[in-house]
């Protein structure tokens, strides 16, 4: 009976502990892309709009969770990193976990304004 009841306990612990992984790559993701469409501002506001949404993120549901550092780091990628520990509350085990999400920066108006003249430089040379 013992090993049963240990072998159920540890399954929902492995259960929570893939939740949290999940949960913190896709939050780290998620952050990150949302950063690098905030490319019209100053540096120091993406790197408030990225880490508020990544604070976000993770008010939004982790269970078991210890010791949440989240790092951003801003430039040409927005970096999102988060660090946790998942305490098991048998055998006194503490599974460390990080998760990493990062996106290239989107400039949309400088893209779509260097294709107009692209654009503009094919017609004037076809003409």
């Amino acid at each position: 009976m013992f090993l049963l009841l240990f072998t159920i306990v540890g399954t929902i612990y492995l259960c929570l502990f893939v939740h949290n992984r999940t949960w913190l790559t896709a939050a780290a993701y998620e952050a990150a892309v949302s950063g690098s469409m905030e490319q019209s501002r100053e540096e120091n506001e993406i790197y408030q709009k990225t880490r508020d949404k990544a604070q976000e993120l993770i008010d939004a549901g982790l269970y078991g969770s210890e010791n949440l550092e989240t790092v951003v780091q801003t430039g040409k990628t927005i970096e999102v990193y988060y660090s946790q520990d998942t305490k098991v509350e048998f055998g006194g085990l503490l599974w460390h976990l990080q998760a990493k999400g990062s996106a290239k920066t989107i400039r949309p108006v400088s893209w779509i304004r260097k294709l107009k003249a692209a654009s503009e430089i094919v017609k004037s040379r076809s003409h």
